[in-house]
């Protein structure tokens, strides 16, 4: 018999996104309700310099940066429009030992 542990995490699970500069570490964690009331704009915390001087390399107005911008607000949104439907929605993770 062969076992094979999953782990999932529910979207409604999700409660803030964290940004982490790959140079120095520093991180920035966004609540998912303060995008969702509109109250933080993810997007800077995209394009912005990082306080050691290093940069995202996402620059303002670009697909890339759109598209970071789009999948953290559906990220964010997605819960409250599957909470009425019959389907519930996980993302597959690695699961620890």
């Amino acid at each position: 018999m062969t076992f094979e542990k999953t782990c999932f995490v529910a979207l409604e699970d999700v409660i803030a996104v964290r940004f982490t500069c790959a140079n120095c570490g520093t991180s920035v964690i966004v609540p998912v309700k303060e995008m969702l009331e509109g109250k933080v704009d993810v997007g800077l915390h995209i394009v912005r310099r990082c306080q050691c001087g290093e940069e995202s390399n996402f620059g303002t107005g670009t697909l890339e940066t759109e598209n970071l911008i789009r999948f953290n607000k559906l990220l964010a949104g997605l819960p409250a429009t599957l909470k009425a439907r019959n389907i519930h929605f996980a993302l597959q993770i690695e699961c620890s030992e």
